[in-house]
């Protein structure tokens, strides 16, 4: 076995030598050494495993196809690194075939990077070979700044056209090309926010811009022309026409990430880092660093808080500014890792940038949304309308996502989450089975529901209380079933005895409660010593629950076998039954309209082996 240092015990002296220089070092010390002391013990748990896996053990001497790609998925699934397989094998006397394991490496990563290019271009993507190209050709980056304006059509030049293989031209009717232009309107996809569609004009038709992506500085239109004639030529004027009503639809989800990580960081504290983002026109994700699930009432408060902000009817500024300059802003939000350009775009809400940079230490700032972004956003919060968080989840170690909606989409499911609302209410006035049916539709309805996740966490705690109900009620009936039974399977053993006979067939009437029919029989024999076999029905299922019993200790019991007795008392309602033990047995039939024919039965067969 290999022996391993704790590198989490380290900590601490790293923090000494460098928490001068890196101070957040020294402001998360603890979180750091413990996520570190987790990862090990999380490690040591797949070492062990690998370590006694005994005949399915990766090392084998001869490796084989099924072998290697078990051995791989140590390294893909489990992080087990090539360097620490290789040493264990030597420990057991054995080689690894590094060269396959390389090879199915290889074959991964191929298929990582043909998934990559079909998420994000389809058949249009420009690899570095593509740009280089396009670089002799003598074109320049798009210039996209023209992104920012809304509502007016842009004139430009074609620049460039690209099929997925080679630059051609001009387009042909039903081909997907891609257009580069010198300059555009169109928003690429990027920083975690969907690309802009529209379309393309020519003087011959429209060409139809289903996507729009940045390759190396190169913006490129990927799109067809929707009708059976259209060219465009390299050198050719277009106008470009961007659908603003969808992005009208994405710019209120866009402002409302940055107003969410800002309320992020009020309610579960600065640990919050961003770690991902995306902006459609329908919803909004937001990834982000913390270590567990967010309690309803946490949600409730990061939800207001952006609601709050839309409320209060914020102006929406962006300016750019110098990288070094926009950094001093205090409270400043940048994703961790992310390479931002020079100058950077400042987007912030409720003050304009011009004033943070003009006090870049003034300690208000930190209460206000401040972020880079290069993204098209509202230029009011009253815009958002309202802001709906949907959902809350761990997508991976560490991290954790929330979907959220706003303006219509936002009051659509607030609407939806109060009509459920009413449901349960009106619920509260049911009873029995139509109770219980509703409370099930309820739960499925809650399960599938696109409503905020606070609301849906009140909503199930207030059918909790309906099941609550439910099951008092059921208390209740079933402690009520068993005195009406014992009463009567009593009275009517009385009534047996006084006419003299040795056993008692006995209607109860608990429908399918198996429970007050049981308790019944035992009573009758603890009381009167009489063999008893009781029957009761459900009118609506025409089902029938039947229990017999024999006193075990009584001379009865050596004439009258108790399985015996009800499974003849079970053939006219097609029942059936187990073995009985210890004296009593039940059974249940499907047909419960001849259920006087077998208690006649019953009757009959005590009879005669009681004569």
């Amino acid at each position: 076995m290999v022996g391993l240092v704790p590198v989490s015990r380290l900590v601490r002296v790293v923090v000494e030598l460098m928490g001068d220089v890196f101070p957040e070092l020294k402001h998360h010390e603890v979180k750091i050494r413990n996520t570190i002391a987790e990862e090990e013990t999380s490690f040591g748990r797949t070492l062990l495993k690998v370590s006694y896996s005994g005949s399915d053990c990766v090392f084998l001497g001869s490796l084989t196809l099924d072998s290697l790609q078990d051995a791989f998925l140590l390294w893909d699934t489990y992080g087990f690194p090539l360097d620490l397989t290789q040493l264990m094998a030597e420990e057991r006397g054995l080689l690894v075939d590094v060269k396959g394991f390389e090879n199915a490496m290889e074959e991964a990563r191929n298929k990582s990077r043909s998934a990559q290019n079909k998420q994000v271009g389809g058949a249009i993507v420009m690899d570095a070979d593509a740009t280089s190209e396009v670089h002799k050709r003598g074109v320049s980056p798009t210039d996209d700044n023209y992104k920012f304006i809304w509502h007016k059509d842009h004139e430009s030049v074609v620049k460039a056209i690209y099929n997925g293989a080679e630059y051609i031209n001009s387009t042909n009717v039903g081909d997907e090309v891609g257009i580069i232009m010198e300059t555009t309107s169109f928003y690429a996809e990027q920083g975690g926010q969907i690309f802009d569609t529209g379309s393309i004009t020519c003087s011959s038709g429209s060409f139809q811009v289903c996507n729009v992506q940045v390759f190396g500085g190169f913006v490129i239109h990927i799109g067809s022309f929707a009708g059976e004639t259209g060219e465009i030529s390299v050198g050719d004027k277009v106008t470009c026409k961007v659908d603003y009503d969808r992005r009208a639809q994405i710019a209120p989800n866009h402002t409302c990430t940055h107003m969410l990580n800002y309320a992020l960081k009020e309610v579960l504290g600065p640990h919050v880092d961003q770690k991902g983002s995306f902006v459609l026109p329908e919803k909004l994700r937001f990834d982000f660093s913390h270590g567990k699930p967010i309690p309803p009432n946490d949600l409730r408060r990061i939800e207001s808080i952006v609601n709050k902000q839309i409320d209060d009817e914020m102006d929406v500024y962006a300016t750019e500014a110098t990288l070094a300059d926009a950094k001093r802003i205090n409270g400043l939000r940048a994703v961790f890792g992310e390479v931002y350009p020079d100058p950077v775009r400042v987007v912030a809400i409720g003050r304009k940038v011009e004033d943070l940079l003009a006090d870049p230490d003034n300690e208000e700032w930190s209460t206000i949304s401040t972020e880079f972004c290069g993204g098209t956003h509202i230029s009011n919060t009253r815009e958002a309308k309202a802001f709906a968080l949907l959902s809350e989840e761990g997508i991976a170690k560490g991290i954790r996502r929330i979907t959220a909606v706003t303006t219509g989409f936002a009051f659509e499911a607030i609407d939806f989450a109060k009509k459920i609302d009413t449901q349960i209410s009106e619920a509260f006035q049911l009873e029995g089975s139509t109770l219980e049916k509703k409370v099930a539709a309820l739960k499925n309805l809650l399960d599938g529901a696109t409503i905020p996740a606070p609301m849906k966490a009140d909503l199930r705690d207030r059918v909790s209380k309906l099941q609550d109900q439910i099951r008092k009620a059921q208390k209740k009936i079933a402690e009520e079933n068993m005195q009406k039974a014992v009463k009567v399977a009593i009275e009517m053993a009385e009534t047996a005895i006084s006419d003299g006979k040795a056993f008692c067939v006995s209607p109860i009437d608990v429908g399918l409660d198996p429970a007050a029919a049981r308790e019944a029989v035992l009573k009758v024999m603890e009381k009167k010593g009489l063999p008893i076999m009781v029957f009761s029905k459900d009118e609506v299922t025409n089902k029938a629950v039947v229990y017999a019993g024999v006193p075990v200790n009584a001379d009865t019991s050596k004439m009258l076998e108790v399985s015996e007795w009800l499974t003849a008392a079970l053939g006219p309602i097609k029942g059936r039954c187990g073995k009985g033990k210890g004296g009593l047995a039940q059974g249940q039939g499907t047909d419960a309209a001849h259920i006087k024919e077998a208690m006649d039965i019953a009757t009959e067969f005590a009879s005669m082996k009681l004569r």
